[in-house]
């Protein structure tokens, strides 16, 4: 496992695909606003390039926020009830509690010193607004960039007017050695040798390069798409076409201000440019929602054009920009634009062949669903979920055309009720659960897809602990299983009503319905039920102390999941695993388990796993007599459980192992002598604190030397600027203390948290009271 990066590194920034020309100005401009605002929104017309900048500023300022610098973008999301669960799942969050969304983000990131950018809001303006106001009254040291066609409205919101690019005067004609002080220009030849090598600038064609420049407004967005035709058309040409196409858009759009006019203009000439059946393709290429690769622009825009046809042109459409072709996990994936896309959207409204084309989209991702979860207990698994995540866009798209469509509901249902393991995989249960319940909420008859569904829905309510509703759930689950002899659902209802009997304290009930489901899941040879229900019943038979049945069903199910090549669910088991020696007194065996299952669950970013596992080691650990490292891994296990929900389930009996552990630890190692390990804890990122769990990283803090002992982490300085850290003084104000610069101070605060393995100046001053014995603040 390599060593995790730096804090500064923290985020998801996309590769720059293109050089960043000119801006200078603008970008310094809108840092300085971020330093004194914290909320700052790009404003400006489509295609003034506000989400590069934002992009270019937040690469820029990474390294001042500890937390990350994290994009989220919105342009293909459609429902704003999916905004928060949107956010959350970028920052990696999974949150599977019943909750509203929006306070358990804030909660996330009220101790984050964290910039997040919002690009795209304007059609989500009322949500992203509702969203940041709570973010930033709940987290004191978030920063949030937003670019928006309009303001969001929030008090303390700064706006800024992305200028175009700078451009020579009307009628002025700069020398030919001047021209690279204009931004429009230098940008123009920037993307025009991209596409024809051999292109220069010369006395001849200058006026008419200019000319292009101005009649484009300067937007960005708008030059690199006119670049791209030098290879088919003359410098003379561009002009001369985008000249006709503004005499038409003056005559029929008066009194729309030119400059809403340039980018339409121009992507509507690039239109009338493009061959029939490029003009095609853009329009179908547009049903897809956050890319595609190219078996799926082939399925879905099949029509009368064969497989190399879509290829040739898809091809064609990279080549004029019309297409982004970006390198996506060692494969080629493509998108469109989002002014572009809803150009074609706008094309493809209406046509003959619009309900084909959204009809083979809707096939194509119901298919590939369908076949994910057919092959999801096998060797495939990391594959499968890295593929769903990357298509959930398109996901979204299919599910929200089946509700959208008569006659397609029972493909809704199934759709979602196949993506059971996509959402508690990935956190995403408030969202699984809204599409689950959206569907349920329309009139239909009994069905199989409906009691698939039902089952689905009620086991991620189960999963929140929001039994008030599952329980109607898995009563109705019932009733139709026994109607359609379906026996598939009927073994999963039993199995929720041993889990909640289970979550809710009552072991013997919960055994019982366990025990039977287990038989009726092997019956039907699922594997799925079969292992997903062995976790329950160990879980149970384990805490009731039948520790022989708990061991041979553990190894039962461990064994079916090296015969199948299964991976996350052998995570769950191998915890289990761990709990039986725990149970057995085993305390090195259950820590063995703990590892083995934590190193499985980091593949996949199983919180629930990481938690249980994190949560096991701190137990052993205080059995061992190892407290001050026990003390961390629970606030390690607290950070997650405050994140995702109920800690261990909200399992009563696994609670009180829990709390056992946490009064002994407090009790050894006294009220100031536990705070700052489990606040150390707590604080880590989960990557941190898995590798401190498994003995991967450097030396942990009670372990480490303070200054002046052999080996000792710290300079004399660093030492001194810790404990002045400690005290809660800003980087300005140790800089003033020691009479030094305010950069010198910073790089001191970095070298700190780098040699330590911290992320956070709490985990410093934790640090610092651990070796001088006395409280952090």
């Amino acid at each position: 496992m390599p060593a995790s990066k730096p804090p500064h590194h923290a985020g998801n920034l996309p590769a720059e695909l293109t050089s960043f020309v000119g801006r200078r100005r603008v970008v310094a401009d809108i840092k300085r606003l971020l330093s004194v605002s914290r909320l700052v929104t790009l404003t400006g017309v489509g295609g003034a390039g506000k989400t590069r900048l934002a992009l270019r500023v937040a690469a820029e300022l990474k390294r001042a926020f500890a937390d990350g610098v994290w994009f989220v973008q919105l342009a293909a999301l459609e429902d704003q009830a999916l905004l928060t669960q949107t956010i959350a799942s970028t920052l990696g969050l999974h949150d599977r509690t019943t909750r509203w969304p929006i306070p358990a983000l804030t909660e996330y990131l009220s101790d984050k010193q964290l910039l997040l950018i919002l690009d795209n809001c304007e059609h989500l303006r009322d949500a992203c607004a509702v969203l940041a106001d709570a973010a930033l009254r709940a987290a004191p040291n978030l920063r949030i960039l937003a670019t928006s066609r309009q303001a969001l409205g929030l008090t303390g919101e700064h706006l800024y007017q992305v200028p175009t690019m700078s451009m020579p005067e009307p009628d002025q004609l700069p020398p030919l050695d001047a021209i690279s002080q204009y931004e429009a220009v230098s940008l123009f030849i920037d993307r025009a040798v991209a596409v024809q090598p051999r292109f220069t600038v010369t006395e001849a064609n200058l006026e008419t390069l200019i000319r292009i420049c101005q009649r484009l407004d300067g937007l960005p967005l708008a030059i690199e798409l006119a670049a791209v035709w030098l290879r088919t058309l003359s410098l003379d040409e561009i002009l001369e076409g985008l000249n006709n196409r503004y005499r038409l858009l003056e005559t029929t759009n008066q009194g729309v201000l030119p400059r809403h006019q340039t980018l339409p203009a121009l992507i509507g000439w690039s239109y009338d440019l493009c061959s029939e059946a490029e003009r095609t393709l853009w329009a179908w290429l547009s049903v897809f929602s956050g890319g595609f690769d190219r078996p799926a622009a082939e399925a879905v825009c099949r029509g009368d054009l064969d497989a190399d046809e879509v290829v040739d042109l898809l091809a064609a459409l990279v080549d004029k920009s019309i297409v982004i072709a970006e390198e996506h996990e060692r494969q080629v994936r493509y998108r469109l634009l989002e002014m572009i896309r809803q150009y074609g959207q706008d094309r493809l409204r209406g046509q003959s062949s619009e309900h084909a084309v959204r009809q083979r989209h809707r096939e194509y991702y119901a298919h590939m669903v369908e076949q994910a979860w057919q092959q999801w207990p096998g060797p495939d698994q990391h594959r499968w979920l890295a593929r769903l995540r990357t298509e959930h866009g398109n996901i979204r798209a299919a599910l929200e055309s089946c509700l959208a469509e008569s006659g397609q509901l029972d493909r809704c249902l199934r759709m979602a009720g196949e993506l059971w393991f996509f959402w508690v995989a990935t956190g995403l249960t408030s969202e699984g659960r809204r599409w689950l319940e959206r569907g349920l909420a329309l009139d239909g008859p009994p069905s199989h897809a409906r009691a698939f569904a039902l089952w689905v829905a009620a086991y991620l309510c189960v999963f929140q602990q929001d039994f008030a509703t599952a329980m109607p759930m898995i009563a109705e689950c019932r009733r139709d299983a026994e109607e359609l002899d379906d026996a598939h659902a009927a073994a999963w209802a039993v199995q929720l009503s041993g889990m909640t009997a289970f979550s809710e304290g009552d072991l013997p009930q919960a055994r019982a319905h366990l025990e039977d489901c287990l038989s009726m899941h092997r019956a039907l040879d699922n594997t799925l039920g079969v292992l997903d229900g062995s976790f329950y019943l160990i879980a149970v038979t384990a805490l009731q102390s039948n520790l022989c049945r708990a061991a041979a069903l553990c190894d039962e199910a461990i064994a079916i999941c090296d015969s199948r090549g299964e991976q996350w669910l052998k995570s769950y088991l191998l915890w289990d695993k761990g709990l039986v020696a725990w149970q057995l007194g085993d305390g090195e065996q259950a820590a063995e388990s703990g590892r083995d299952a934590l190193r499985l669950a980091r593949q996949f970013n199983e919180q629930w796993v990481i938690g249980f596992c994190l949560e096991m080691l701190a137990w052993t650990a205080g059995a061992a007599g190892q407290h001050v490292r026990s003390a961390r891994l629970l606030g390690g296990a607290q950070a997650i459980w405050r994140r995702v929900g109920a800690p261990l389930f909200g399992m009563r009996s696994l609670i009180q192992h829990r709390e056992r552990c946490l009064a002994e630890v407090r009790k050894a190692l006294g009220r100031a002598g536990f705070a700052a390990p489990f606040d150390s804890g707590a604080s880590m990122p989960v990557d941190q604190v898995i590798a401190y769990a498994l003995d991967e990283h450097q030396p942990s803090p009670e372990q480490q030397p303070a200054e002046g002992e052999a080996g000792g982490p710290l300079t004399r300085r660093e030492m001194e600027v810790a404990e002045l850290v400690a005290l809660g003084l800003s980087n300005k104000a140790i800089a003033d203390k020691l009479v030094v610069a305010r950069r010198t101070a910073e790089a001191h605060v970095e070298h700190i948290l780098s040699k330590l393995g911290f992320s956070s100046r709490t985990q410093i001053a934790a640090w610092v009271a651990e070796h001088r014995g006395t409280p952090g603040p």
